[in-house]
């Protein structure tokens, strides 16, 4: 037989005999796998070589029970010193051995369980298997000490073999959870929790990490993922201040997290209150609207919708008396030093989310607010500009300045000022002092009756914050339950308001920004 031929007999014939062979002079599967790939490798040098001419059969076996021997006197304790030990290596720099000792399926497994070994481990494993590097040259490389090289050797071959025999890849590697991240702060962060979990990865590795510290190997294996992408991920969160390192080696997600379990209850349980709180709003915006009307909100004939968006911001959404939080009541979870509640669900996320981000100005205090359900974000931006938000709120003061000329341009543009009979108009509602009285009044009223919807709900997000938030920010549970609270609470009145009709989105061309606001001092 040509050299071919014989490679072919060996991947054709032998490498199950090999197995079963293997099986039989060992009690463990790991090693039988081991044993028959060493086989396989000396078998293909002495073919390389040209030593096997006659006698094919007879000449392998001898290559195997000759393997089999030296292997058992691999199994009593050795030293790793680079001038009495040698390792085979799984795959050679020159030649792809595995191509030819094993199939494809074997060589994947062993390069997938490598993948999800931690760092050290997996680097001194590469570095003596693949690049082939002396003991000396890896330490040089690494930075450690021989002795530490020799460590990771021992250890990394063993967890090698434990991972390799794990057949279980989590879930989350074919199926990741939806995931919606919010923040509420009280000063300006420089951590952008949005850009963090744009992606698929992070927004996994926080869900999984959240219930209870997990390593990099972990994590690799309930991904799906290589642990030296997991790595790079977990730095990255670890120094934005949403994950930290409770023990060595060991993550846990720094905020907590509404899991999918506990979602729906939630959400039905304020859906409920809104069945039987909604009737009554609705019944005030029909008595107060008139009075409303009056108190200068608008300084022109708004649209009916207009009113009816300032009216469900400003009426109570829940009750909130006595249980308001303090500056001492947020976490400083950023690593940039901001205080700030970081929470998520384990859900697409609702349409009635909302977020808004002050513009503090002389006189007033401007609130653009960007809906969920109103498509791409843009509000906030455009009005983060101090100059933007003083001429608009000069529009409704009535004071135009000839410098502004191209300033109210792009907010007529934009949809915050109208024109009417060649006159400017801002078209962002004013919380007036004549409105704030008009609205305590009406809080007032309703405030009875909310009093004795809120209780349960209040205990229930309690009880499920404390029984499900991470140990480092138990003492912030108080705080996380009313920041759950304020959430929803507003994001399901506004939804029980527009399923009642009185709310409605606004159409794909029109810029009125209904949602958008002014406090005026």
């Amino acid at each position: 037989m040509t050299k071919y031929e014989q490679l072919k007999e060996i991947t054709e014939k032998y490498l199950q005999a090999f197995l079963g062979f293997a099986i039989n002079k060992t009690s463990d599967f790991a090693e039988a796998e081991e044993l028959a790939q060493e086989i396989a490798y000396q078998c293909v040098l002495a073919i390389d070589q040209g030593n096997i001419r006659d006698n094919f059969e007879a000449y392998i076996w001898s290559i195997a029970h000759n393997t089999y021997k030296r292997w058992c006197s691999r199994r009593r304790p050795f030293s790793l010193d680079d001038e009495t030990y040698t390792f085979t290596s799984i795959i050679g720099s020159e030649v792809p051995v595995i191509d030819k000792i094993v199939s494809d399926d074997a060589a994947n497994n062993v390069r997938m369980s490598l993948s999800r070994l931690a760092g050290d481990y997996r680097k001194v494993l590469v570095c003596f298997y693949y690049d082939e590097m002396s003991i000396c040259e890896i330490a040089h490389k690494l930075k450690m000490s021989e002795g530490m090289v020799k460590f990771y050797l021992r250890a990394g071959k063993q967890k090698l073999k434990e991972v390799f025999s794990m057949d279980r890849i989590g879930e989350k590697s074919v199926n990741p959870s939806e995931f919606s991240i919010y923040k509420s702060a009280i000063d300006f962060s420089r951590v952008n929790v949005w850009e963090l979990f744009k992606r698929k990865l992070p927004c996994q590795i926080a869900i999984i990490c959240h219930n209870k510290a997990r390593t990099i190997s972990e994590i690799s294996l309930e991904t799906g993922t290589p642990a030296v992408y997991i790595e790079d991920e977990v730095n990255l969160l670890c120094d934005a201040g949403v994950m930290v390192s409770p023990a060595k080696n060991k993550y846990r997600t720094n905020f907590h997290i509404l899991q999918k379990s506990t979602f729906a209850q939630v959400k039905e349980q304020f859906m409920e209150l809104y069945k039987a709180y909604t009737p009554y709003v609705l019944k005030a915006y029909e008595k107060y609207l008139p009075q409303l009307k009056r108190c200068d909100v608008f300084r022109f004939d708004a649209a009916d919708n207009q009113w009816a968006w300032f009216f469900a911001q400003n009426v109570f959404d829940f009750d909130y008396e006595g249980h308001e939080l303090a500056a001492d009541d947020y976490p400083q979870i950023l690593s940039c030093g901001s205080k700030a509640f970081i929470f998520a669900e384990e859900s697409a996320g609702s349409p009635w989310a909302r977020g808004q981000t002050p513009t503090y100005i002389d006189k007033c205090t401007v609130y653009p607010c960007d809906v969920v359900a109103f498509g791409e974000p843009c509000r906030q931006k455009e009005l983060r500009d101090k100059r933007k938000a003083k001429a608009l709120y000069d529009v409704y003061s009535d004071t135009i300045k000839d410098e502004d000329k191209e300033v109210y341009a792009e907010l007529i543009k934009q949809g915050y000022v109208i024109v009417r009979n060649r006159k400017l108009f801002c078209n962002v509602a004013v919380s007036t002092a004549k409105s704030r009285q008009l609205f305590g009044e009406i809080n007032e009223k309703l405030s009875g009756v909310l009093k004795s919807l809120c209780g349960p709900v209040r205990e229930n997000i309690s009880r499920i914050v404390k029984a499900t938030i991470p140990e480092q920010l138990r003492s912030f549970s108080k705080g996380y339950t009313e920041t759950w609270i304020s959430f929803f609470a507003g994001v399901y009145l506004l939804e029980a308001l527009y399923n009642h009709g009185m709310i409605t989105i606004p159409e794909k061309d029109d810029v009125t920004p209904v949602a958008c606001w002014i406090y005026e001092k």
